[in-house]
């Protein structure tokens, strides 16, 4: 999956003059926590809901009453906004974008091509993309399997899940802090009992991550 199929194309942006009360109705109206800003169709710089609030405090901490709101209607983007952005390109894996977001600390990446947006990212468009891979918004069950033989198989964990008839929704595999894998299924059945038992009957230690304990027999 890449970075063009889950960002929001064309998204809307402000330019460089955009006052502040402009920017702040765009924000409330739609929802965003981000407004690109564009220059010449090129990005320069965003702003988020946080670079709004402290523009606000800021004011009011210089002046009151009416002299406050003409500071405030006179601010623009290009005086507010952060001039170093994070992006990333179209043809990135989602992966990468959930990375940068991640060790960044950052909830949103313009898309660009060339300089020029083309979309953005945001953590919502992240998270979704990861519940519809997980499978959760079906009626389904999860499991985790601890492989504690590092030559252990992913392969052989599948095949076994499915000579019961059990459907896999999905697979993912994690490190656990003791060093061990961990192997993620996701069911497609509200009743995972033969899976378990045919994993248990080779010896894998199955855990229902729903209840945080071994699986029922």
């Amino acid at each position: 999956m890449l970075v063009r199929d889950i960002m929001q194309a064309h998204p809307l942006s402000a330019t460089l003059e955009t006052r502040l009360p402009h920017l702040l109705r765009l924000l409330q109206r739609r929802g965003f926590r981000h407004v690109p800003v564009v220059d010449a169709g090129k990005l320069v710089g965003i702003v988020s809901d946080r670079d709004i609030k402290q523009s606000m405090i800021s004011a009011a901490s210089m002046a009151e009453g009416r002299e406050r709101e003409r500071l405030l209607d006179e601010l623009t983007a290009g005086q507010i906004m952060a001039r170093e952005v994070v992006t990333i390109g179209p043809m990135f894996g989602v992966e990468e974008a959930a990375r940068l977001m991640a060790t960044r600390k950052i909830s949103a990446l313009p898309v660009t091509e060339e300089d020029r947006l083309v979309g953005i990212v945001t953590e919502t468009d992240v998270l979704q993309l990861f519940v519809r891979a997980m499978g959760v918004l079906e009626p389904s069950s999860r499991l985790d399997v601890i492989l504690r033989d590092p030559a252990t198989g992913v392969g052989e964990i599948v095949r076994t899940v499915e000579e019961t008839g059990s459907r896999i929704a999905s697979v993912m595999t994690l490190s656990t802090p003791t060093g061990e894998r961990e192997v993620v299924l996701r069911l497609a059945t509200i009743n995972p009992r033969q899976a378990v038992k045919a994993l248990e009957a080779r010896g894998y230690v199955v855990r229902d991550a729903a209840r945080g304990a071994a699986a029922p027999p």
